[in-house]
Parts: C-alpha cells; sequence; structure tokens
C-alpha cells in the first residue's frame, strides 16, 4: 500500500513543479533570449497584418448627365400595300406583259387571257345598239312630223299618243341595247388582268398557255416606297406613345444601318394573354432596302432625364440578381448595393447608392474587400509630341 501512495504523491509533486515553471517563464519571456525572440516575432507578424499598406486601384469620379430611355422591340415589316395578283375569270393566258422584279404603274396590264369570244360578243352587241338607235331615229322623225300635224289639227290625236308610245318604246330598246354593250364590254374588260395600285412585280407563277381558274396565284405585287413595322410594346409603357414619335430601326441584313420613322397608329386593345399593344409606325424606304418579312430592332424614346448619375461600367459588380460598387470613402472601399437604370456605351445610370461626385473603384476590384484600405494610382501623363 506504501508504493501506490509514494507514486502518487511523486506525480503531484511534479505536476506542481511544472506548473510553476510555467508560469514563471511566461512571466519572464522578455528576459531569456530564445523565448523572448519568439514571441516578440508573432507580435510583430500581427503587427505587420494590421499595418499592411493599402491596395492601389483605379477610380472613377460619378458624374451628372443627359440619359435617354430607351425602348427595345422586335418588329415585322410588312409592304404598304401588297396583293397576290389573279384572275376573276376562267380563261387561258394569251399574252405576259410584266418581267419579274419591274416596277409597274396603276392601271398597267400584266396578264391577257384568251377572249376571242368575248370580243365578237361586244361587237354583235354593237351592232344591235345601232339597229336599234336607227329605229329609234325614224320613230322620233315620226313623232315630230305628227306633233306639227297636230298644231294645225291635221292628224287624229289618237295617232299622236300611238307614236308617242312608239317612241317611248324604241328609247327603252336602245337603252337595254346599250346596257347589254357595257356588260359585254365589262366580260371583255376581264380577260386582261391589271394592276390595282403602282408597285414591284414579284415572281410570277404562270407561263403563257396555262389555264388558270378565279384565285390562281398569277404574281404577287407590293408597294414597298413605303414599310409598315409592326411591334408590340409592354402595357406599362403605353403612355409614352404617342402617335408621330420617332422611331430607330436596324436589320442584322444591313450592319450599322439606321433606318428612321415615326409611329402611325397605336391599337385601341392590349392583348389580355400579353398585356402588350401593338403599335404600328411607317419608314420611308425609297431604295427598297427593308423587304416584307424581315425582322428588325425597333428602338424609341420614351423618357429623359437630364441629372442621372453615372458611372463606368466597369465598375458594377454582378452578385446573382443583385448589383453592387465600391465607393472610396477615407482611403476604404465601401462595399454599396446599386439599382442600376439605362445603360449606355461605356456607362451606365445608378438609380439608387451613388451621388454625384463620389468616387467608385473601376480598377482592381477583384483585389478589395469591404473596409480594406485603398490607394488611388497616379495616372500617368501622356508623353509629349513637342
Amino acid at each position: 500500500m506504501r508504493k501506490p501512495i509514494r507514486s502518487l504523491i511523486t506525480q503531484f509533486v511534479i505536476v506542481v513543479l511544472l506548473a510553476l515553471g510555467a508560469l514563471w517563464l511566461w512571466k519572464n519571456s522578455d528576459q531569456l533570449p530564445l523565448i523572448g525572440t519568439y514571441f516578440s516575432a508573432d507580435e510583430t507578424q500581427g503587427a505587420a497584418k494590421q499595418s499592411r499598406p493599402p491596395t492601389p486601384v483605379d477610380i472613377a469620379i460619378a458624374r451628372t448627365g443627359h440619359v435617354e430611355v430607351i425602348l427595345e422591340a422586335i418588329g415585322t415589316a410588312f409592304a404598304n400595300e401588297a396583293v397576290t395578283i389573279t384572275s376573276e375569270v376562267s380563261g387561258v393566258i394569251q399574252d405576259i406583259h410584266f418581267h419579274e422584279g419591274e416596277a409597274v404603274e396603276k392601271g398597267s396590264v400584266l396578264v391577257n387571257l384568251e377572249s376571242g369570244v368575248q370580243l365578237a360578243e361586244v361587237e354583235v352587241r354593237i351592232a344591235e345598239v345601232r339597229v336599234r338607235e336607227a329605229q329609234l331615229q325614224k320613230v322620233q322623225q315620226l313623232y315630230d312630223r305628227a306633233i306639227q300635224l297636230s298644231a294645225t289639227r291635221n292628224i287624229p290625236e289618237a295617232r299622236v299618243e300611238e307614236l308617242a308610245a312608239e317612241l317611248k318604246a324604241a328609247e327603252a330598246v336602245v337603252q337595254s341595247g346599250k346596257a347589254n354593250l357595257q356588260v359585254a364590254r365589262e366580260r371583255l374588260a376581264k380577260r386582261r388582268v391589271v394592276a390595282p395600285f403602282p408597285g414591284r412585280i414579284g415572281i410570277r407563277r404562270v407561263s403563257p398557255g396555262t389555264l388558270i381558274e378565279p384565285n390562281d396565284p398569277i404574281v404577287t405585287l407590293d408597294d414597298i416606297s413605303l414599310v409598315k413595322l409592326d411591334f408590340q410594346i409592354p402595357e406599362r409603357s403605353l403612355s409614352n406613345i404617342r402617335v408621330g414619335q420617332e422611331i430607330n430601326a436596324s436589320t442584322a441584313a444591313f450592319p450599322g444601318r439606321v433606318f428612321f420613322g415615326t409611329v402611325s397608329s397605336v391599337d385601341t386593345r392590349v392583348d389580355r394573354v400579353t398585356r402588350a399593344i401593338h403599335v404600328r409606325a411607317v419608314i420611308s424606304n425609297e431604295d427598297e432596302s427593308l423587304k416584307p418579312g424581315m425582322f428588325l430592332l425597333v428602338e424609341l424614346g420614351v423618357d429623359e432625364r437630364a441629372d442621372a448619375v453615372l458611372i463606368p461600367e466597369q465598375a458594377v459588380v454582378s452578385d446573382g440578381t443583385s448589383s453592387y460598387v465600391y465607393v472610396v470613402v477615407d482611403g476604404e472601399a465601401i462595399r454599396r448595393p446599386i439599382v442600376v437604370g439605362e445603360r449606355m456605351p461605356g456607362e451606365v445610370e445608378i438609380m439608387e447608392g451613388v451621388t454625384s461626385g463620389e468616387a467608385v473603384i473601376i480598377g482592381g476590384v477583384q483585389k478589395v474587400r469591404d473596409g480594406a484600405k485603398v490607394k488611388p494610382r497616379q495616372m500617368e501623363q501622356a508623353p509629349s509630341t513637342s
């Protein structure tokens, strides 16, 4: 029993001595060369971390500028007037008087159908009218003579009335003959297919000798000297649209070219599904560059702000659905959430978060953190050319 007790006492004494030794070393560490050097080096490193030099960054000053709010939409081009030329009657094409792609005037004859029967009918009707007019002239002479004789009472009154009735019947016959002649001429005219308005001919679908029926396509005719551009805008922008408003349009078919037009009409109804409203603009197309069916990007200014806050776009950092910038305040980079407005080449409008005159970091953003010390870089002077 004595040996275990002695062992416990010995262990207790050793622990006490080690504790006392550690306490003494801690209190006198600055006087010991090796240990003091260790602790002082650790403190020096902590101080170095606290006195890290500021991070060099590029900054820009937020400025006040003019911003035009642009509404963008995708539009489709339509011809000012467009029609597929067809015939009202059946017949065999006799002559084609147009070339594909040429411009024609209103009333120009495009196609002639075989019209021998109709032409003969017109000639017969003309002959009939001439015969009936001759008969009318004869009855007219008899009636005039009867009127003269009636004045001297040398002809019975019944005869005068009889001639008057014959004259009226002869006039009705002549009018009927002229009506029949007009119908025959209309039938003959329908054997010619004419342009209903000035425009440009498309690709023809028929050849001479083709038997066509009513509504069979012959060729297309488009007036594209003026192009209608249809597009839709959101319901919320309805108050910013008005007839006569200027628009700009561009297409991938003509890179770098801008087509100018004006709003000609705004629909009276908003689509209940898309909550958008239909708008039509017109664009002058004298060189006929735009073709019906083309897609165009439409831009129109809907608002202007003269006191907008603008900063370079490279200052904006996106973080998911939010954006922020680093503003330099008293040599520190302060992370500040922002609300972005309109975007322009090289600049963005800041609706909230930055005021005019504040400095924002545009270079070295990835190296700074919120609250970090920063130092603007010195702007290098351009070399003199003198």
